[in-house]
């Protein structure tokens, strides 16, 4: 039984790095890619269900995780995109320097060029992009509906963000964050439109606010419900990333 899971799980990462090539390729080329990014990302979270296991007597609402999936997807794209480019990237995903392991890290004539954090959703740290959020939570803070304080939040992810550069001797405009979308940020009858949440963004995090590499400008899109392309509204944010990337390397 073990050799199988183990054979099954190789299956999965083979096919996953399959889809990170391809992506690669058409980045090589100049294509535009998020649209096909956001749709593995949509399977990512079509194979992290398990509602075919579900009948009468076993009923489940639990999803697996992806951020390591979204991870190493994103990591094999820049490998690949790297190999078709002939440049001399070396990627790491996850490996620690200084008790600091960042998503990805990649790096070129042995300097960091660049550190990513991959966030699959940001429900956890509203604050850190939303005005809005954060002063809801300031309100529940002080009327004492929450001893969670978000100006504790916003800090703390902006000490790891911090961190980062500082280990790796590399300048906040070298730090990145890739979020697919704004889904667990954004509100129905929110009247905050994409520049608030990159402004908030840009105020917190104390990094440039291209740093954010959003895929989506559909604040509502969900990625785990199935949506059509049309409601993506992709952006190139990521394009313009590895661009910049191969420029900076050369």
């Amino acid at each position: 039984m073990t050799q199988k899971l183990i054979t099954l799980k190789k299956k999965y990462y083979i096919y996953l790095d399959r889809k990170a090539r391809h992506i690669a390729h058409k980045l090589s080329k100049k294509q535009a890619v998020t649209k096909l990014l956001l749709d593995y990302i949509k399977e990512l979270y079509e194979s992290a269900k398990v509602a075919n296991l579900q009948n009468k007597r076993f009923e489940s609402a639990y999803h697996n995780p992806i951020s390591s999936e979204l991870e190493f997807l994103v990591a094999r794209v820049l490998y690949h995109y790297s190999n078709f480019k002939k440049t001399d990237w070396k990627i790491y995903l996850r490996r620690q320097v200084g008790k600091t392991a960042p998503d990805i890290r990649i790096e070129s004539n042995n300097k960091t060029r660049a550190i990513i954090e991959v966030k699959a959703k940001a429900g956890w740290i509203q604050p850190f992009f939303s005005k809005e959020r954060y002063v809801k939570d300031m309100k529940k803070l002080r009327t004492g509906e929450s001893e969670s304080d978000p100006g504790d939040l916003i800090q703390k992810v902006k000490k790891q963000l911090v961190k980062y550069y500082k280990t790796y001797n590399v300048k906040p405009e070298q730090v990145f964050v890739l979020l697919p979308s704004l889904k667990s940020v954004h509100r129905k009858k929110s009247t905050q439109q994409i520049k608030d949440y990159e402004l908030q963004f840009k105020k917190n995090s104390g990094l440039p606010q291209k740093s954010l590499i959003l895929l989506s400008n559909n604040p509502l899109l969900d990625l785990s419900s199935k949506p059509s392309r049309k409601q993506y509204q992709v952006t190139n944010n990521f394009e313009k990333f590895v661009e910049l990337l191969n420029k900076c390397s050369k």
